[in-house]
This record gives structure tokens, sequence and C-alpha cells, in this order.
């Protein structure tokens, strides 16, 4: 397993889409970790997904297909796909986590001198959100390869998951000479790269999707006149091109100053133009009824927060100089801080307009 392969992944909005009926009721990261939040959360339906715990449960007695429209299906598919994909990112986060303090190799052992505990930044997930998608997996409508992926990483996904929860709830992993730190990594050696062999075309499959479903909603939200989610979500949209535009270029923060910003420069007039727009109908009040919002200030300034960090990090490639990568967060200039702050964004925006 290289760990280079663990960092190209980043986060995805969860989409926004009309609630069908009887769906339901209406720490700054690594650099490169911090890339995740930005190109893999998917903005989902999330009051719609909510809809998906009965469906699982009904899916046991064979009654689900039957008894829900598929329109309907496919949403809660969608958005537990959604879910399981944001999973699968901390569950990578958690692996490279991993193997900054032990070593890769079959035996356990410690790495030296990495000032780091046993167990820093490993947090695991429970299983209920993976239990659901393999039962979606094998329920219309068919997500064909999605579907196929689901299959194949369940067994080392549901591993890990288990695993690094209980690693991170851990407090008698040193005693017997480190005996249950050698168990636990036993169970990540022998699974860890099959689960990384598999993950990354579900994080691609499901982005790719994502970016459909986005500009479809983007597409009715500027139609009914849905202003202040409307430009949120182009900002966030444009957030992620900057880093699809760096990723396209093999461009990180190891190698910044190569990076070309002719596109860059593009998206950040276009980012500008966008939240001046969002400025503009959030100060409209019958906007803000229209959209029933009660703050007038529902991102806290972050989405200036968007263009400032991208402003940074385009100087700082011009320098001709790389950010000091040597501390524990993501400097100011650097992608890692940008994707951080659209991973904010991109957080305020579920809890604003989806959950």
């Amino acid at each position: 397993m290289k760990k280079s392969g663990l960092t190209k992944a980043v986060a995805v909005l969860l989409v926004m889409a009309m609630v069908l009926p009887g769906c339901g009721s209406s720490e700054e990261e690594d650099p490169q970790r911090a890339k995740r939040k930005g190109e893999k959360e998917t903005f989902t339906e999330a009051k719609g997904a909510k809809g998906a715990e009965d469906t699982a449960d009904m899916a046991d007695t064979g009654d689900a297909e039957d008894e829900i429209p598929l329109e309907q299906m496919d949403l809660i598919k969608y958005n537990y796909y959604v879910e399981l994909n944001n999973d699968i990112i901390e569950i990578m986060d958690s692996i490279e986590y991993y193997y900054e303090v032990v070593d890769y190799t079959e035996e356990f052992s410690l790495l030296p001198d990495t000032g780091l505990t046993y167990g820093y930044r490993v947090y695991g997930k429970n299983t209920d959100i993976l239990d659901d998608c393999v039962i979606l997996a094998d329920m219309e409508p068919d997500y064909g390869e999605m579907d196929t992926l689901v299959k194949e990483m369940e067994e080392p996904l549901r591993a890990l998951m288990e695993t690094f929860l209980e690693i991170s709830s851990s407090h008698d992993y040193a005693d017997n000479q480190y005996q249950k730190a050698k168990e636990y990594h036993a169970v990540i050696y022998a699974n860890a790269d099959a689960f990384i062999a598999v993950a990354p075309a579900f994080l691609d499959a499901i982005d790719e999707m994502g970016d459909a479903r986005v500009e479809e909603e983007e597409n009715r939200l500027k139609e009914e006149g849905m202003l202040i989610n409307y430009n949120a979500s182009r900002a966030i949209s444009i957030g992620r091109k900057v880093l699809d535009e760096a990723a396209g270029q093999g461009v990180n923060d190891e190698n910044l100053t190569e990076l070309d910003l002719t596109e860059i420069r593009k998206l950040h007039d276009e980012l500008v133009a966008v939240v001046a727009d969002f400025d503009a109908a959030t100060a409209d009040n019958d906007q803000l009824v229209k959209e029933s919002l009660s703050n007038s200030r529902p991102f806290d300034g972050l989405l200036d927060g968007l263009i400032d960090a991208l402003e940074w990090m385009m100087k700082q490639a011009e320098s001709g100089q790389l950010p000091d990568m040597s501390g524990s967060g993501a400097p100011l200039g650097s992608l890692g801080h940008f994707s951080y702050v659209l991973g904010q964004c991109i957080d305020r925006y579920n809890s604003v307009f989806v959950e």
C-alpha cells in the first residue's frame, strides 16, 4: 500500500433534491487529507435519506421494492451511497494516520521518533450505513459497477471500521507488550490493501453521479428563484473545480509552484461574482422569507473565507516558494488550507439547506 494513494480523494456535497412523498419530514486537517472533503462529499437530500432506514428494514421481507416507487428508491439508494462514500473517506484517513505511527510491515512495530501516540487521529465507524448499502446493492434501481463495488469492499471495510472503532476507544493497547495493538494490526494489515484497491473506484463513480445531480439541482434552484441556496451551491461547485484543476495538473502542496493558474484565475473571478450574488440575495428580506431563512448571514463569512483561501493559494503558487508543511495543520497558501475551508462550506451548506 502506497500512502500517496490515500491522498487523492476528497469529500462531495450532499445534493438537495425535492423531498418525494413519503420520504420523511421536511480540527484543521492535514493538507492532503483535507482535499478529500472538497472532492468526494456529495450534496445529498438528507431528509430523503432518512426514509431509507425503514426501507432497509423492509428489505429483509422483500416488500421494499414493491411498496416504494422507483424514483423514490433511486433517491434513497443514492443518498445512502453518498453516506457510505463519506464513511469510506474517513476510513481512508484513519488508515493513513495509522501508518504515520505504525510501520507498514506484517509484524507490528511502532515507527521511531514520530512524536505521535498510537491511535493518533484514528476513528472508526459503526457499520449501519454499510449494512444498509449491502442490502440496497441488490435492489432496484441497478447502479451497475457501484453495486458490485459495495459488495466487493464489504468484508475489508467492515473489518477496518470495527477495528478502528476499537482502537479509538482502547486504553489498554500497550498491556502485555502491546498484545491488543498486535491483534488490531493483524486485521488492518490484512484488509487495508484490499479495501484501498476497490474504494477509489467507488468514490469516483459516486463523484461522477453527484456532479450530474448537483448540476440538475442547481438548475432547479435557479429556475425557482432560490438564489441564496443556488449561489451557495455554485460557490462550492467552483471550489471543487479548483481542486479538480490542480489534481488534473498533477499538482499538490509538494509541487504547488508548478501550478498553472490560467484556469484557476477564471474560477477565482467566477467565485467572486457568485459570492457577490449570494451576499445580495441574503441582503434581501423577501428572499430570506422565500427560502425560509431567519439568518441574513447563514454562512457567517465562510464563502468570503473561501475566496481568501484561494487568493492565498494563488499567491503562494506565484511566489516560487512551497508552503511550509512541517506543522500538523494546513498552512495559509496551501491547497490543503483551501480544501479545509471548502470542507467547512460543505458542512455549513448541509446544515443550512439539507439537514
